[in-house]
């Protein structure tokens, strides 16, 4: 028997989306270009705001995968073309060169990260002090580097004054990226907590632009940072220097006081936004559906049908359809799961 749904990407959205689907009694074939699934969440030690184990979630589902008779799991693979319309889509793999039919194709190819080397006058790339906010999560990993510990890029040396810029890469109208990405502020609040837990002495600042802690939960995390002597300054940092010792200097406007400011750090995070998967021009021209101003894939009814792309028979779900923290991933793997189920059983040339 044929797959009936095509998943493009494994991780948490197109893991769930799977299992959803199998729960529904709908094959899937879940096809992911790295050799393991879980995509960028197999690689946190603790996600916001339950603190919980990002790599245990990912364990999870990779379980109740590997548990799901109608799942079919291809790694390290691609769809290269697709032919044909709903639901008899037949695809062309990359690797293996076969094809394969399906009812309807789901993308779930996640986001790409804000390339932080972009803005320049933030230094990264240039002064090893300054690193991304996916670096802080690796150096904040009791399996990473450092053994959790935060020290300095530049000479091992632990990290005393910690300086988090937010909003790297979002809100931008110079970058083309007027869009927020809605988790930084969330995530880099994390961080700031987890640091200071760690290592109660250093001092952490915050530089932002508004903080938006909008979710459930994210509020609270927000002001026990607070509790626990995080600060937050408002204002966008102009840009970030070098000193002969390797410290960071970081140039600011505290626009509550309406004055210039400039801290010394040991260490600078940039808290680097999300930006559609890197594919998804290709992956649109294959699949034949349009893209919005933001590049993520335009939904037919944003209201309505927010998973349904401008192709019959193609869906999406997770980071790749747009800007959303993991929680929102996952329940998009089974909102698009039921949408699809809806559309195939629905088809009058349903696959039999």
């Amino acid at each position: 028997m044929s797959e009936k749904v095509i998943i493009l990407g494994g991780g948490v959205a197109g893991m769930r989306a799977a299992v959803a689907l199998n729960d529904l009694g709908v094959a899937s074939v879940l096809i992911e270009k790295g050799p393991q699934l879980g995509g960028r969440v197999r690689n946190y030690d603790t996600i916001f705001p339950s603190f919980h184990s990002g790599k245990e979630l990912v364990a999870r589902l990779e379980s109740q995968v590997a548990q799901a008779p109608l799942v079919r799991v291809l790694y390290e693979e691609t769809v290269d073309r697709v032919e044909g319309d709903a639901p008899r889509f037949t695809a062309t793999l990359g690797k293996e060169r076969s094809s394969m039919e399906a009812g309807a194709i789901l993308i779930a190819t996640g986001f790409d990260p804000f390339d932080a080397s972009q803005q320049e006058e933030y230094g990264y790339g240039i002064y090893k002090n300054v690193v991304t906010g996916t670096e802080l999560e690796q150096l904040l990993d009791p399996e990473g580097p450092n053994g959790g510990e935060i020290r300095k890029p530049s000479d091992g040396r632990k990290a005393r004054r910690v300086a988090i810029v937010f909003c790297v890469g979002s809100r931008s109208e110079k970058l083309g990226h007027n869009y927020c990405s809605r988790v930084c502020c969330s995530y880099s609040t994390k961080q700031a907590i987890e640091i200071k837990e760690r290592q109660p002495d250093t001092s952490v600042v915050c530089f932002y632009i508004d903080v938006r802690t909008y979710g459930r939960g994210f509020e609270e995390m927000y002001r026990r940072a607070q509790e626990m002597g995080v600060v937050y300054v408002r204002g966008r940092v102009a840009e970030c220097g070098m000193l002969p010792n390797g410290d960071i200097t970081v140039r600011a406007e505290n626009t509550l006081l309406g004055k210039p400011m400039q801290g010394v750090f040991d260490l600078v995070s940039l808290s680097h936004g999300m930006t559609p998967c890197l594919d998804a021009p290709r992956i649109a021209r294959m699949l034949d559906i349009e893209l919005a101003h933001d590049g993520f894939p335009l939904a037919r009814d944003s209201e309505g049908y927010p998973c349904e792309t401008t192709r019959d028979g193609v869906f999406a779900a997770g980071a790749a359809i747009g800007l959303k923290p993991i929680a929102d991933c996952i329940a998009d793997g089974d909102a698009a799961a039921a949408r699809i189920t809806a559309f195939l059983r629905n088809s009058p040339e349903r696959p039999q």
